[in-house]
């Protein structure tokens, strides 16, 4: 099976020769590097380029795309996806990774073997360790229901044999996803309304477990990861991470049983377990999530029935729950209120958010 992996980078000069280093080493050599850059201001173009003969040895064609300014890694990762696809004949597979990845030498041929057993499988995801040790951080991922958070198996747990059973699960982390062309080419690339990050995999995942592919944890493909490396802040990872779940859940609001369902854990979250840091996050979340939440809702898959009587149940229980949070938040005078519109100037492209994730 032919195989393309699709690197997107912003400033990555730190981390790119050690995966290069180990793209080199593996056992199954992929067909093509595409690159998307997203306008880094270090050397990352020219390490990469310096790999070139090195990957023509290996019988690995080299493709860098540069951009003029960072459009975010899910705008990027489209990019490049649309790029391979458009010369989907020469490509079974894509393998997109995240530029702060060390691969071990079998895992490109790991991904191949369970794809190939799998003739269903859209999509295989890796066990990751976090650099130099045994803790996990992704051995496939879980939706924690009614509130849809997307959880790791695994996550900072120490490997143990658990964790080396091949199964299918909901999604598979973005940071390393192995995707069929043919998949692709039936449900589309990543939903821009997460852009810059985090949940598109979580959606693109679903997509494809709706269309009758599976999703599979494959033990055997190892890598590290760094996470993150080139989104270090804190609260603005965490807002835009609570926004996009809020998007994402948002898919399912046609049905009243899941919207009531939705709030009532909300709001116990909200209640009974929320920290102060929580009740922050989650009180700027909401509000960006109301701005974008038309958007999210008329850009899902067709077969999924939307009106505009769900866009307003879906608005007015998130603005409910956004004055709750509110309300705790004054109550333990953490946060000075002010109106809604003085405090929503956020906008989803503002390229304060606009970052590889």
């Amino acid at each position: 099976m032919k195989i393309a992996v699709l690197l997107v980078t912003w400033n990555a000069q730190t981390h790119a020769k050690p995966f290069l280093e180990s793209l080199l080493q593996q056992s199954c050599t992929p067909n093509l590097l595409q690159v998307v850059d997203n306008a880094s201001t270090d050397d990352t173009v020219a390490t990469i380029e310096a790999y070139q003969g090195l990957l023509k040895t290996r019988a690995c064609d080299l493709a860098i795309e540069r951009n003029r300014r960072n459009l975010g890694f899910t705008e990027a990762a489209n990019q490049g996806l649309r790029a391979i696809l458009a010369d989907a004949s020469r490509y079974e597979i894509v393998f997109l990774i995240n530029q702060d990845t060390v691969l071990d030498a079998n895992c490109l041929q790991a991904i191949q073997d369970t794809l190939c057993h799998y003739p269903d499988a859209g999509a295989v995801g890796c066990k990751i360790f976090y650099p130099g040790s045994l803790e996990i951080q992704h051995a496939g991922g879980f939706l924690e229901r009614p509130r849809m958070i997307g959880k790791h198996y695994g996550h900072h747990q120490l490997d143990e044999p658990s964790y080396n059973t091949e199964r299918e699960v909901d999604f598979v982390t973005g940071a390393a996803l192995a995707v069929r062309c043919q998949a692709l080419e039936q449900i589309g690339v990543f939903n821009a309304v997460f852009s810059p990050g985090y949940y598109e995999d979580v959606d693109l995942c679903v997509r494809l477990r709706a269309h009758g592919w599976r999703v599979v944890y494959a033990p055997c493909a190892v890598l590290s990861h760094v996470e993150s490396a080139s989104f270090t802040n804190w609260l603005e990872r965490f807002i835009l991470s609570q926004r996009n779940r809020l998007l994402f859940a948002a898919q399912y609001m046609s049905d009243p049983g899941f919207r009531s369902e939705f709030e009532e854990a909300e709001l116990h979250f909200l209640r009974s377990e929320a920290t102060p840091e929580d009740l922050r996050v989650l009180s700027q979340a909401y509000g960006y999530a109301m701005l974008a939440l038309g958007p999210a809702l008329r850009r899902l898959p067709d077969d999924i029935p939307l009106d505009d009587r769900t866009l307003v149940a879906a608005i007015d229980m998130i603005a409910k729950l956004r004055q709750v949070c509110l309300a705790f938040r004054r109550k333990g005078q953490h946060y000075s209120y002010l109106p809604l519109a003085s405090r929503l100037t956020f906008e989803i492209n503002n390229s304060k958010y606009n970052k590889t994730i």
